[in-house]
């Protein structure tokens, strides 16, 4: 049996959402509008329910359902607000004292205090920074030819939490290879703007570490650093020193999701680029928000777009799944396939290139341009070549933005929609008939008629 439904979306869903988030005035939801989208959901449900897998049930359907839309309106807000606050950096950072000017010389952070974390399968020690270029090389076993893979993590993050893990892991798992991670956490653990300062300082210092390894024989084509969120930056920066000491690019950087705030409206020379190794590749899934939106690297990938990643309602999540998908890619090489695109739009309209690059670990010199894909929403993540094949899975503010196109406010325009027989919904705007994509799963067409229940 079909379920008819008329939903007013748009300017008034933003604004229980919005209300939602920000604790609203009187600190209460629009109860109106979020039981309006539960109600629209539920009869969604059971239109749907035939062509739903067994195991789906009516709490994890509606769940998703809220999340997206949550998600999708809370997207802008967000990226406004980063915005906002990243083109002002430099002139805050100033009234605070903290910019690099400011600091450099007497004012240096202790960089004496960083360590690294060296770890294979036999054993797991810490290394002070200074003592570094001789006990790596003894610890080691070295061998010129040998991969050196350091990992260099993000702000409030250190070695002992889940994203040195989840590499270190990775890697062990694959074949039993050591990996070593800086730990910058002492410095970079507190005071956001202050700590993007720092991570000149702490990059320098690195690149001045791997100089020594060097020295004693480490190959420059051999190093991989693998950098996420300000991590990402400390290794570019360690690569510029790298460069300057000895004449030489290090082999690979990898930047996951780099940091966007303070680093979006400044020189290339003052952030993670592509002239600071042989190859940088970069793994965009916070895009706008904590992560940076520019391309920076040679070979630049988007999954979900870049942002907004399944499963994820809270910005650090969809951050934080650039580590996950990159651990995920060291196991698994082939789990995900990107096509070569202009663009998202282009993306999900099938208008890409031909050429095929797997993202992460396995991503290879030479490659170069912006590469589009689709993840899942739970780990192993990696959709294989379906990844490549644009899938709508996203909800309806979404998909209404998608055929309509989104205010200079980013605010989706108000519409109406309606769902009919045969989990077919229709949309119509100021009487017209619109033409889109899916919404949800459920096939969009054009159709007309009144839905039995307003819900706004």
């Amino acid at each position: 049996m079909g379920q008819e439904l008329d939903i007013v979306v748009g300017v008034r869903l933003c604004r229980f959402v919005w209300t939602a988030c920000k604790g609203g005035q009187n600190n209460v939801f629009e109860m109106r509008g979020l039981f309006s989208l539960l109600v629209s959901y539920i009869l969604m449900y059971a239109t749907a329910g035939a062509q739903m897998k067994n195991d789906t049930n009516i709490v994890e359907f509606i769940g998703q359902g809220i999340q997206k839309e949550i998600q999708t309106v809370k997207q802008p807000i967000d990226e406004t607000i980063a915005f906002v606050g990243s083109s002002q950096c430099k002139n805050v950072k100033k009234l605070l004292g903290v910019s690099y000017e400011q600091l450099q010389g007497e004012s240096e952070p202790n960089l004496n205090s960083l360590s690294l974390v060296y770890k294979s399968k036999a054993f797991k020690a810490t290394i002070n920074i200074t003592l570094a270029s001789d006990v790596l090389r003894e610890a080691r076993q070295y061998e010129a030819d040998e991969r050196l893979i350091i990992f260099v993590h993000g702000f409030t993050d250190d070695p002992n939490k889940g994203s040195f893990s989840n590499i270190s892991e990775s890697f062990l798992y694959s074949g039993d290879i050591s990996t070593i991670a800086l730990d910058g956490s002492s410095l970079i653990r507190w005071l956001y703007l202050r700590s993007t300062t720092y991570v000149r300082f702490i990059g320098r210092r690195l690149g001045e570490m791997l100089a020594g390894l060097v020295y004693k024989g480490q190959d420059p084509k051999h190093i991989h650093i693998i950098g996420h969120s300000l991590g990402a930056h400390i290794s570019g920066f360690a690569g510029k020193t790298f460069e300057n000491i000895t004449g030489f690019r290090v082999g690979r950087i990898s930047g996951l999701d780099p940091a966007g705030p303070c680093f979006s409206h400044i020189e290339p020379d003052c952030r993670l680029k592509e002239t600071d190794a042989d190859y940088v590749d970069v793994i965009h899934t916070d895009a706008g928000v904590y992560g940076i939106r520019d391309a920076v690297g040679h070979a630049d990938y988007f999954p979900n777009s870049g942002s907004k990643q399944p499963n994820c309602l809270l910005q650090s999540c969809s951050h934080s799944r650039a580590w996950q998908l990159f651990g995920v890619s060291i196991i698994n090489p082939k789990a995900f396939p990107a096509l070569k695109c202009k663009d998202w739009d282009a993306f999900r309209k099938g208008d890409c290139e031909k050429e095929i690059s797997y993202m992460g670990y396995p991503s290879r010199p030479g490659t170069r341009g912006h590469y589009y894909l689709q993840t899942d929403g739970a780990h192993p993540y990696g959709l294989g070549m379906k990844g490549i094949e644009y899938k709508n899975n996203e909800g309806i503010v979404q998909n209404i933005g998608n055929i309509l196109g989104k205010t200079s406010t980013g605010v989706v325009q108000t519409v109406s929609i309606v769902a009919v027989q045969n989990m077919s919904i229709s949309v119509v705007q100021n009487g017209k008939q619109l033409q889109g994509a899916l919404i949800s799963h459920i096939p969009l067409k054009v159709g007309n008629g009144k839905g039995l229940l307003g819900i706004f």
